[in-house]
C-alpha cells in the first residue's frame, strides 16, 4: 500500500467511526430515514463524475441483493447510476457552461484513464459507500488542476462549520461512490451486515470517460441530464 492509500485507509477508518457511531444512536432513537427529493426539480446539482464500469464479478451487485433481500426499505442505486463525483460545481453560480464545458474538455483530454480498486464498505449519516482506492496520483492530480482551471468562474464558497464540518472535509479528499441510501428504520442488524464488508475486496475499476450531469442526490433516471460526455485522453 503506498503512502496515499494508506492515508486514505486511514481517513476511511475515522469516517467508519463516526458514522457507525452516528448510526447506532439512531437506531437507539428510532429515527426514521428520509430520502432526498429526487426528478427534474430536485435536480439543482452539476457535478463532474466518473461511472463506475459495471464488472459482473465484483461481487458488488451480489452484496447488495443480499442486502436489500433482508432489508428492503432502503434505496439502492441502481449498478448503472453508481459513480464518484470528481468535482462539484454547486458554489458556481451563473456559470457560463460554454466556458466551463470548454475548459473541462481541454484538461480531460488531455490525461489518460486511471484505476480505482473497490475495497471494504463505509458509512455516513445517511447513506452506505463503496470506499476506492487510486492506484496513482491520477485522480488527486486531476481534481486539483480542475480547481485551478475553473476557480476564476465565479466561485462563491461555503464556510461550513460545526461538527460535520471535519467529515464533509474528509469526504471531499477521498473517492467512493454512494451504494444505499437509509430511508425508513435503520436496524442493528443492517450495521452489522455492512460491517462484514469492512474488508471485501470489490475488484479493480478503470475510468476511461467523465460526465458533467445535472442531477439530484439520488442521481435519479428522471433527474439526471448529462450535458457532456468526455473521453479521457490516450
Amino acid at each position: 500500500m503506498n503512502s496515499r492509500n494508506f492515508l486514505d485507509a486511514l481517513q476511511f477508518k475515522s469516517l467508519w467511526a463516526t458514522g457507525t457511531a452516528a448510526l447506532s444512536l439512531s437506531t437507539v432513537r428510532r429515527q426514521q430515514y428520509i430520502l432526498p427529493a429526487s426528478g427534474p426539480d430536485a435536480a439543482v446539482h452539476l457535478s463532474l463524475v466518473a461511472r463506475l464500469p459495471q464488472q459482473p464479478n465484483s461481487g458488488i451487485g451480489k452484496v447488495l441483493a443480499e442486502l436489500e433481500r433482508l432489508h428492503p426499505s432502503h434505496h439502492y442505486y441502481p449498478s448503472d447510476t453508481v459513480h464518484v463525483t470528481i468535482q462539484n460545481f454547486d458554489d458556481i453560480k451563473d456559470v457560463d457552461r460554454d466556458e466551463l464545458l470548454a475548459r473541462l474538455r481541454h484538461r480531460i483530454g488531455t490525461l489518460r484513464p486511471f484505476s480505482l480498486t473497490g475495497h471494504g464498505l463505509g458509512v455516513s449519516p445517511n447513506s452506505v459507500f463503496l470506499q476506492l482506492f487510486p492506484e496513482d496520483d491520477s485522480l488527486w492530480g486531476l481534481r486539483q488542476q480542475l480547481t485551478r482551471s475553473t476557480q476564476d468562474l465565479s466561485y462563491t464558497r461555503k464556510r461550513t462549520a460545526g461538527p460535520g464540518a471535519f467529515r464533509d472535509l474528509l469526504f471531499r479528499r477521498l473517492a467512493f461512490a454512494n451504494l444505499i441510501r437509509f430511508s425508513g428504520p435503520l436496524s442493528p442488524s443492517f450495521i452489522r451486515a455492512i460491517a462484514r464488508h469492512r474488508a471485501t475486496c470489490f475488484g479493480r475499476f478503470t475510468v476511461e470517460a467523465l460526465e458533467l450531469v445535472q442531477t439530484d442526490r439520488l442521481f435519479s433516471a428522471a433527474g439526471t441530464t448529462v450535458i457532456d460526455r468526455m473521453p479521457l485522453g490516450r
